[in-house]
């Protein structure tokens, strides 16, 4: 276990980086936004599956609150669960945050603002496909050159790998049109349908 925990800060090395004080001034600006999307997805994903249908296909997506750090693409030093946790309670502590060192972490948490979108009528889901250094197995995306949350499926379910800024990307699978969403609660089994054909 101390292994794996030894490989994984290794990893979060080479991969974030300290903010400077600009990059932690423009941090702060997010922080509404982040404690908006992270109530989003508390309430209408977490405890739940989610179901994304079109005509061909249906993805469950299984949501952790543990998930949410990586698509903002930052690195909180009290761990992903506890970043969750300080978003929903406006407690995000700016000295525990990391960003990444591709530059990439500001476009995700732009187009956080957005998220509830994949809620709406105008979401497509592709197949899998390549972006720059990013393999995934699905994506759903916004009709719009707006967002992506990519989705990798593991050994025993579909969980979301990463969010990505569609307005910079020139190249995006279209996918098919998602004309069903709905949930399904992990206690108590009940359906909530957001999108019905």
């Amino acid at each position: 276990m101390e292994n794996m925990e030894i490989m994984e800060n290794m990893e979060n090395f080479e991969v974030y980086r300290n903010p400077n004080y600009t990059e932690k001034i423009k941090l702060q600006r997010f922080f509404t936004q982040l404690q908006i999307a992270a109530s989003f997805f508390k309430k209408h994903f977490v405890g739940k599956i989610m179901y994304y249908e079109t005509e061909i296909e249906s993805v469950e997506l299984h949501f952790s609150p543990t998930n949410f750090m990586h698509l903002c693409g930052v690195d909180y030093q009290k761990g992903a669960g506890s970043f969750f946790d300080d978003c929903l309670n406006k407690h995000v502590i700016i000295d525990e945050l990391k960003i990444k060192k591709d530059g990439t972490t500001m476009q995700k948490l732009q187009v956080l603002g957005s998220i509830e979108e994949l809620l709406g009528k105008h979401v497509h889901l592709t197949g899998s496909g390549r972006y720059l250094h990013l393999e995934f197995d699905y994506a759903l995306r916004t009709r719009k050159q707006i967002l992506a949350l990519t989705l990798k499926e593991t050994s025993r379910k579909i969980v979301p790998q990463s969010l990505l800024d569609l307005k910079r990307k020139t190249v995006f699978p279209k996918g098919e049109k998602v004309i069903s969403i709905y949930s399904k609660h992990l206690q108590t089994s009940e359906l909530f349908y957001y999108l019905k054909d």
